[in-house]
Protein backbone atom coordinates (compact mmCIF):
# COMPACT_ATOMS: atom_id res chain seq x y z
CA UNK A 1 0.00 0.00 0.00
CA UNK A 2 1.30 3.91 -0.60
CA UNK A 3 1.67 6.06 1.50
CA UNK A 4 -0.45 9.13 1.69
CA UNK A 5 2.56 11.61 1.38
CA UNK A 6 4.54 9.98 -2.05
CA UNK A 7 7.89 12.11 -3.45
CA UNK A 8 6.97 10.82 -6.51
CA UNK A 9 3.53 11.30 -6.38
CA UNK A 10 3.63 14.49 -4.47
CA UNK A 11 5.63 16.55 -6.84
CA UNK A 12 6.34 20.32 -7.70
CA UNK A 13 3.44 19.75 -10.47
CA UNK A 14 1.36 18.21 -8.54
CA UNK A 15 1.20 21.12 -6.13
CA UNK A 16 0.59 23.30 -9.25
CA UNK A 17 -2.01 21.45 -10.66
CA UNK A 18 -3.75 20.96 -7.26
CA UNK A 19 -3.20 24.78 -7.00
CA UNK A 20 -5.17 25.46 -10.05
CA UNK A 21 -8.09 23.37 -9.32
CA UNK A 22 -8.24 25.39 -6.07
CA UNK A 23 -8.36 28.41 -7.32
CA UNK A 24 -10.86 27.52 -10.26
CA UNK A 25 -12.90 25.94 -7.11
CA UNK A 26 -12.93 29.51 -5.36
CA UNK A 27 -13.56 31.04 -8.80
CA UNK A 28 -16.94 29.19 -9.58
CA UNK A 29 -17.97 29.18 -5.96
CA UNK A 30 -16.97 32.70 -5.58
CA UNK A 31 -17.06 32.34 -1.62
CA UNK A 32 -14.56 32.10 1.20
CA UNK A 33 -16.32 30.06 3.66
CA UNK A 34 -14.58 27.32 5.44
CA UNK A 35 -16.98 24.22 3.99
CA UNK A 36 -16.60 25.55 0.76
CA UNK A 37 -12.83 25.89 1.07
CA UNK A 38 -12.96 22.56 2.67
CA UNK A 39 -14.72 21.04 0.51
CA UNK A 40 -12.90 22.32 -2.82
CA UNK A 41 -9.89 21.30 -0.93
CA UNK A 42 -10.57 17.80 -0.52
CA UNK A 43 -11.57 17.44 -4.01
CA UNK A 44 -8.74 19.41 -6.02
CA UNK A 45 -6.88 16.91 -3.96
CA UNK A 46 -8.75 14.27 -4.69
CA UNK A 47 -8.47 15.17 -8.65
CA UNK A 48 -5.34 15.78 -9.00
CA UNK A 49 -4.01 12.35 -6.68
CA UNK A 50 -5.97 10.20 -8.81
CA UNK A 51 -5.45 11.98 -11.98
CA UNK A 52 -2.23 13.66 -11.73
CA UNK A 53 -0.14 11.60 -14.78
CA UNK A 54 -3.44 10.49 -16.32
CA UNK A 55 -2.87 13.20 -19.33
CA UNK A 56 0.66 14.67 -19.61
CA UNK A 57 3.18 12.13 -18.96
CA UNK A 58 6.37 13.44 -17.21
CA UNK A 59 8.02 13.58 -21.03
CA UNK A 60 6.00 16.11 -22.23
CA UNK A 61 5.68 18.13 -19.34
CA UNK A 62 7.35 21.65 -19.49
CA UNK A 63 9.49 23.37 -17.26
CA UNK A 64 8.07 26.48 -15.87
CA UNK A 65 10.65 29.36 -15.46
CA UNK A 66 10.27 33.38 -15.45
CA UNK A 67 11.12 32.99 -19.07
CA UNK A 68 8.33 30.40 -20.07
CA UNK A 69 5.66 31.71 -17.92
CA UNK A 70 6.21 35.04 -19.82
CA UNK A 71 6.50 33.58 -23.02
CA UNK A 72 3.05 31.79 -22.15
CA UNK A 73 1.50 34.72 -21.26
CA UNK A 74 2.31 36.19 -24.11
CA UNK A 75 1.16 33.72 -25.95
CA UNK A 76 -2.47 33.41 -24.71
CA UNK A 77 -2.63 37.45 -25.16
CA UNK A 78 -1.77 36.85 -28.59
CA UNK A 79 -4.11 34.08 -28.68
CA UNK A 80 -7.22 36.39 -27.20
CA UNK A 81 -6.18 39.32 -29.76
CA UNK A 82 -6.17 36.33 -32.56
CA UNK A 83 -9.97 35.43 -31.43
CA UNK A 84 -11.24 38.76 -31.36
CA UNK A 85 -9.97 39.40 -34.85
CA UNK A 86 -11.36 36.25 -36.12
CA UNK A 87 -14.90 36.69 -34.61
CA UNK A 88 -14.56 40.08 -36.30
CA UNK A 89 -13.77 38.53 -39.96
CA UNK A 90 -16.61 36.12 -39.36
CA UNK A 91 -19.26 38.24 -38.69
CA UNK A 92 -18.48 40.49 -41.39
CA UNK A 93 -18.75 37.95 -43.82
CA UNK A 94 -21.86 36.20 -42.13
CA UNK A 95 -23.57 39.38 -41.86
CA UNK A 96 -22.80 40.13 -45.48
CA UNK A 97 -25.94 39.27 -47.99
CA UNK A 98 -24.00 37.10 -50.42
CA UNK A 99 -21.75 35.69 -47.38
CA UNK A 100 -18.57 35.31 -49.74
CA UNK A 101 -17.58 31.84 -48.41
CA UNK A 102 -14.95 29.84 -49.88
CA UNK A 103 -14.52 26.99 -47.71
CA UNK A 104 -11.83 24.38 -48.27
CA UNK A 105 -9.20 22.35 -46.25
CA UNK A 106 -5.67 23.29 -46.11
CA UNK A 107 -2.57 20.74 -45.14
CA UNK A 108 0.43 21.95 -43.04
CA UNK A 109 3.13 20.89 -41.46
CA UNK A 110 4.50 22.27 -37.80
CA UNK A 111 7.94 21.68 -36.66
CA UNK A 112 6.98 21.19 -32.92
CA UNK A 113 8.02 17.96 -31.24
CA UNK A 114 6.11 17.69 -28.27
CA UNK A 115 2.27 15.64 -28.09
CA UNK A 116 1.22 18.49 -25.67
CA UNK A 117 2.18 21.66 -27.60
CA UNK A 118 0.76 19.95 -31.31
CA UNK A 119 -2.56 19.69 -29.74
CA UNK A 120 -2.60 23.12 -28.11
CA UNK A 121 -1.89 24.58 -31.39
CA UNK A 122 -4.42 22.36 -33.43
CA UNK A 123 -7.13 23.56 -30.11
CA UNK A 124 -5.62 27.40 -30.66
CA UNK A 125 -6.71 26.91 -34.53
CA UNK A 126 -10.30 25.41 -33.46
CA UNK A 127 -11.01 28.08 -31.31
CA UNK A 128 -10.53 31.40 -33.57
CA UNK A 129 -13.42 31.12 -35.42
CA UNK A 130 -13.63 30.19 -39.35
CA UNK A 131 -11.06 27.64 -38.93
CA UNK A 132 -11.62 23.87 -37.14
CA UNK A 133 -8.70 21.41 -36.89
CA UNK A 134 -10.16 18.30 -38.27
CA UNK A 135 -6.94 15.75 -38.23
CA UNK A 136 -4.08 15.81 -36.53
CA UNK A 137 -0.87 13.14 -37.29
CA UNK A 138 2.63 13.56 -35.83
CA UNK A 139 3.48 17.10 -37.68
CA UNK A 140 0.60 17.48 -40.29
CA UNK A 141 -2.58 19.43 -39.29
CA UNK A 142 -5.63 18.85 -41.67
CA UNK A 143 -7.27 21.88 -40.86
CA UNK A 144 -11.14 23.27 -42.61
CA UNK A 145 -11.14 27.22 -43.30
CA UNK A 146 -14.46 29.52 -44.11
CA UNK A 147 -12.50 31.41 -46.60
CA UNK A 148 -9.54 30.81 -48.98
CA UNK A 149 -7.99 33.76 -46.70
CA UNK A 150 -8.16 31.81 -43.56
CA UNK A 151 -6.89 29.09 -45.63
CA UNK A 152 -3.76 31.23 -46.48
CA UNK A 153 -3.35 32.95 -43.01
CA UNK A 154 -3.72 29.49 -40.96
CA UNK A 155 -0.09 28.22 -42.59
CA UNK A 156 1.29 30.96 -41.72
CA UNK A 157 0.23 31.55 -38.40
CA UNK A 158 2.55 33.12 -36.22
CA UNK A 159 1.09 31.08 -33.34
CA UNK A 160 2.94 27.96 -34.13
CA UNK A 161 5.68 30.07 -33.71
CA UNK A 162 5.24 31.63 -30.76
CA UNK A 163 4.48 27.74 -29.23
CA UNK A 164 8.17 26.69 -30.91
CA UNK A 165 9.71 29.16 -29.11
CA UNK A 166 8.14 28.29 -25.23
CA UNK A 167 8.63 24.21 -26.56
CA UNK A 168 12.53 25.69 -27.07
CA UNK A 169 12.93 27.68 -24.04
CA UNK A 170 11.41 24.85 -21.62
CA UNK A 171 13.27 21.92 -23.20
CA UNK A 172 16.88 24.10 -22.79
CA UNK A 173 15.91 24.68 -19.05
CA UNK A 174 14.92 20.99 -18.66
CA UNK A 175 18.10 19.86 -20.09
CA UNK A 176 20.18 21.84 -18.11
CA UNK A 177 18.58 21.22 -14.85
CA UNK A 178 17.20 24.36 -14.33
CA UNK A 179 15.50 25.26 -11.55
CA UNK A 180 12.17 25.47 -13.26
CA UNK A 181 9.22 23.44 -12.44
CA UNK A 182 7.82 20.93 -14.18
CA UNK A 183 4.13 21.93 -15.17
CA UNK A 184 1.37 19.40 -15.77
Amino acid sequence: MKKFFDPEIHSPSFFGSWLVLMVFWILITWTLNYQSLLAGFIGSYALTRFNHSLLITPEQRFYITRKTAFMFLRYLGLMLVAIFKANIDVAKIVLQRQMPISPGIVKFKSDIRKDLDRVILANSITLTPGTLTIDMVDDVYVVHCLTRENAEEVCSWNMGQELLQIERAGSETGEEGGKGHAAG
